[in-house]
């Protein structure tokens, strides 16, 4: 097989599985050193960090390895004009959080790690653009190597330099540097394989129509990731960072489970995107039956497991004192049910290519999200942040669901009527 050659469904889904689970593994690391070696006040200061970069990165990121994973044409834009916008739209997401946190008058400590959390979300975003490449041609082996050699990378540098000076900063400055390593040896060598100029190109005019294209899209991720970490702005606001770091040491678990998700469903959108442009719809139908199948499953088994095991898991990773908080764990998995489905049916519509109506279910759901954080959790604690969560969830399930739904019926009165 030449290099150029793209892999089945199958061999995609096997390295973006692998390299997926060895990254959030890695990113769960981090957050169980934090808690064994630290205490909820450490953990809770990174989670801080990660709820208010999370939602800027991902309005900045375009998501424009979506784009470029679907575009079927490959012929819209080129890889240079990608790359020039991922690295102005980085320096955007860093003015973004550096007047956020000027305008939260946090204090030094607070500051210098969300500062370092949005420059490692940078950093890894460059990375993300050579991904988009690489799915775009289903080479998907290339990715997957990258992120399992980040995730070790990660959990290295992350125990050995927490465990040796116990301090976060010190810590997230050597995750920065590794990357950004990663990213520059082995990353951009891999582009070069398919493509002879990989240099980053500013051509305004198309990066105008990039943004007008790809715009949306962002603002759908940032308003998925706010609904996420808007109940753990709220948490930390009204019950402090010891209490957010028990929210967010065990809502994590939904990121990991989410992991799994993306990877299928990255796997899966190329694939997708062709079958709805050619007509083959009965054929998308299938993907999408099985993946909603697939999200609610795990879903299931994570809150089986909860149930039957949650204590003795949250003693095993986090620690005795993390034991009582077993409702909350069960409350979580609830909503990874829908969390997860909800998810998919995001990449369906993507490979749709529907990016209008996105912002607008989205922002719907984030406003269910908002209303009731502020009145659950200042009246219940935790488990309103929990039930919160499964509010959300629901919500963004139910609309994906009917926008997928409308969509196919008006495809097939349009296909029929053309016929």
């Amino acid at each position: 097989m030449s290099k150029v050659d793209q892999l089945s469904l199958k061999e995609n889904f096997s390295w973006n599985f692998i390299g997926s689970i060895i990254y959030s593994l890695s990113q769960f690391f981090i957050i169980i050193i934090l808690a064994q070696m630290g205490n909820p006040v450490v953990v809770g200061l990174y989670s801080i960090g990660l709820a208010i970069t999370t939602p800027i990165i991902n309005l900045t990121n375009l998501q424009l390895r979506q784009i470029q994973a679907t575009d079927t044409t490959a012929a819209n834009y080129r890889f240079n004009d990608y790359f020039g916008l991922r690295i102005l739209s980085g320096v955007i997401m860093l003015f973004i959080t550096l007047l956020i946190v000027i305008l939260s008058n946090y204090d030094i400590e607070k500051s210098i790690v969300v500062l370092l959390v949005g420059l490692t979300k940078v950093i890894d975003s460059y990375s993300d653009v050579t991904y988009g490449q690489l799915q775009q041609r289903e080479r998907m082996d290339y990715i997957g190597k990258s992120r399992v050699i980040k995730g070790i990378c990660t959990m290295i540098v992350m125990g050995i330099t927490f465990y040796i000076t116990g301090n976060l900063i010190l810590s997230l400055i050597g995750i920065n540097i590794v990357w950004l390593i990663i990213f520059l040896v082995y990353d951009k060598k891999n582009i070069k394989l398919f493509l002879k100029n990989v240099s980053p190109d500013f051509n305004l005019h198309n990066l105008k129509r990039l943004v007008l294209l790809a715009l949306p899209l962002g603002i759908v991720l940032m308003l998925v990731t706010l609904n996420t970490n808007f109940p753990r702005i709220i948490v930390e606001a009204f019950l402090g960072e010891a209490a957010l770091g028990y929210f967010a040491s065990i809502a994590y678990l939904l990121v990991v489970g989410n992991t799994f998700i993306q990877s299928v469903g990255q796997a899966a959108s190329p694939r997708m995107a062709k079958l709805y442009r050619n007509r083959e719809l009965n054929d998308y139908k299938k993907i999408i039956a099985f993946l909603i199948v697939l999200g609610f499953s795990i879903g299931l088994v994570g809150f089986i497991v909860a149930v039957s095991l949650g204590e003795i898991i949250l003693t095993l990773l986090y620690g005795s004192s993390y034991a009582d908080y077993n409702q909350l764990l069960i409350l979580v998995m609830i909503a990874g049910i829908f969390t997860f489905t909800s998810s998919f049916l995001g990449h369906g519509i993507t490979a749709m290519r529907l990016f209008k109506i996105q912002p607008y279910a989205n922002a719907i759901s984030l406003m269910v999200t908002i209303i009731t954080s502020f009145i659950l959790i200042p009246i219940i604690g935790l488990n309103g942040a929990a039930y919160t969560l499964i509010i959300g969830s629901m919500t963004r399930f139910t609309l994906n669901l009917t926008v997928i739904f409308i969509n196919l019926h008006l495809t097939y009165k349009r296909d029929i009527k053309n016929a």
